[in-house]
């Protein structure tokens, strides 16, 4: 008679291999699903298939139709039931040793896997959205060629800025270089970029804003005009120019909204510069004037500001783009009009300058004026003007006419090369991101 007990023992025996057997086995098959899927093949076009039946031979006789790992749709119907083909997915040794355990791939990782696959989906569509904007953004473009060009240039003069910035608000008459050597030996080099930041943070918006407005009134201007000459879109082949003073109006303009934008940074960079031990950073800055003076503080000298910005920046677009239209026309005639035009580097340096010197000299007074309504009241400073006109009449009468023109020499030594670096930035980063002017 047989040995019950024997008996029972290996047929435990055969039926717990058969159940880790099964598990390994399932373990491979819905790991090589998830890969699979992920990458997008074909998994019932593979040539190594398995289906129930051979499962069967292997003890698995009679075992109900159960979905692999619980994969579902919506209503119930199994994705991967166990009598379908499934495939192969190696040893279950393997697999078992890759997963670092003996549990079934379930649901929930394949989840995990889906989520990550729809990140990596969604981010190269924001990256292609992105590339297909950047490519007709023309307005983000213009602002930010004009923003580079204005830190790059008020970053490379902040030491004659900052002593131009000294003599216009206390006047004095140290020339230029012994005001850098006196402010070398009281603060290091550190003192030759106080300041700095706040007008890097200025500049580049107002820069920006700048040649984007300067841009933009000109194309409106071009528009303008043909439209009264009796011009359609049809005529392209005839050429519309403007001529100095129509520049001149599109950059006064074009300054005057920019400094309207960004004052209240001008009041802080003037503190910072004036006050360096005071305050901690821009936003230390910031909350100074407002608790000194009010919020009206961040727009003292606005007036005067408005008023030169027309004749500072007009001047300046006017005489470099005026002069550059010049000397291109002379050397394309020059070449019959084969050859495409570039202006070498240090000629557009030279206009820059140029440019640079009108503009600071033409609207030098009114900076003197902003200067010092901005810092009266603070830290300690007497409130001695009451307005554009009274502040004119006080220095005048106190300290002179040539008070008026205080700080003009290091004003032009940092406007000179400054103004010629970011015109050549400019114009690099037109080129680059192929942008054109009319």
């Amino acid at each position: 008679m047989p040995n019950t007990s024997t008996s029972n023992k290996n047929q435990s025996s055969r039926s717990s291999s058969t159940r880790s057997s099964r598990v390994r086995f399932n373990t491979a098959l819905v790991l090589l699903l998830a890969i699979s899927r992920t990458v997008g093949s074909n998994a019932g076009a593979l040539p190594h298939t398995r289906s129930a039946s051979s499962i069967a031979k292997n003890g698995q006789e009679g075992a109900a139709v159960t979905c692999v790992a619980n994969l579902q749709k919506p209503n119930g119907q199994c994705l991967f039931p166990s009598s379908s083909r499934i495939p192969r997915g190696g040893s279950a040794a393997a697999a078992t040793a890759t997963l670092g355990s003996s549990e079934v791939l379930n649901s929930e990782s394949l989840k995990m896997v889906g989520v990550a696959g729809i990140v990596i989906t969604c981010r190269n569509a924001v990256a292609n959205a992105a590339s297909d904007w950047w490519k007709t953004a023309e307005t983000a473009k213009f602002l930010l060629a004009g923003a580079v060009a204005g830190i790059v240039s008020r970053t490379a003069v902040s030491p004659l800025e900052v002593i131009a910035t000294a003599q216009m608000v206390r006047g004095g008459n140290k020339n230029m270089v012994g005001e850098l050597s006196e402010l070398f030996n009281s603060e290091g080099v550190k003192g030759f970029f106080k300041g700095n930041g706040a007008n890097c943070l200025k500049v580049a918006p107002t820069r920006g804003m700048q040649f984007f407005a300067f841009e933009q009134f000109k194309k409106k201007l071009v528009t303008w005009k043909r439209s009264k000459m009796g011009l359609t879109d049809e005529d392209v082949d005839i050429v519309v120019t403007l001529n100095p003073i129509e520049r001149l109006i599109a950059g006064g303009f074009a300054g005057m909204i920019a400094s309207s934008i960004v004052y209240p940074i001008e009041v802080v960079k003037t503190m910072l510069t004036m006050y360096p031990g005071k305050y901690a950073g821009i936003g230390a800055a910031f909350r100074g004037v407002i608790q000194e003076v009010g919020p009206k503080g961040l727009y003292a000298g606005l007036g005067p500001t408005l008023i030169a910005m027309f004749p500072y920046v007009g001047v300046e677009f006017m005489i470099y783009e005026t002069s550059k239209i010049a000397i291109e026309t002379f050397l394309t005639d020059r070449s019959e009009g084969n050859v495409d035009i570039s202006l070498p580097i240090i000629i557009s340096l030279g206009l820059g300058a140029l440019a640079g010197a009108a503009a600071q000299t033409s609207a030098h007074p009114l900076d003197v004026i902003r200067k010092r309504l901005q810092v009266q009241g603070i830290n300690g400073n007497p409130v001695l003007y009451k307005s554009t006109i009274d502040c004119l009449r006080g220095i005048t009468s106190k300290e002179g006419g040539g008070a008026l023109y205080k700080g003009l020499g290091p004003a032009c030594v940092a406007t000179i090369p400054g103004t010629g670096i970011a015109y050549i930035t400019y114009e690099f980063m037109k080129k680059y991101l192929e942008l054109t002017s009319v």
